[in-house]
């Protein structure tokens, strides 16, 4: 899983110039009819770069910890790989790829995301 986490931040690692690099800590939590079911803490690290015509391209990867109610938490890796682009001046689209290792359970999930912004 790794591997192709890093495969796909190498075009993020080659752009040049207007780069960022961040440090990110995102916890997140779930419900399932009203009842507490888990939650899971990561820490990234990630880089941003920003191109000519206001596409922004990222990727993160670090850590993270996963609690279930009723069974034993795991560690995890986690990566993530996107892109924002504009499409008028007050609306973006995001478009991004993440990915999770479980230690324990040894399994890899995969899922995607796309969202539409408009700004006042």
């Amino acid at each position: 899983m790794k591997q192709y986490i890093a495969l796909a931040a190498l075009p993020l690692m080659a752009a040049p110039a207007m780069a960022a690099p961040y440090v990110e800590s995102k916890t997140t939590g779930d419900m399932v009819d009203g009842d507490y079911t888990g939650a899971q803490t990561e820490l990234r690290i990630g880089y941003e770069q920003k191109l000519n015509g206001g596409v922004t391209l990222f990727g993160e990867i670090g850590p993270g910890y996963e609690w279930r109610t009723g069974e034993d938490g795991q560690a995890v890796a986690v990566g993530e790989v996107g892109a924002t682009f504009p499409v008028g001046e007050s609306v973006a689209i995001e478009a991004k790829v993440a990915g999770e290792y479980g230690a324990q359970t040894e399994v890899f999930g995969l899922g995607g995301e796309l969202k539409v912004r408009y700004t006042f």
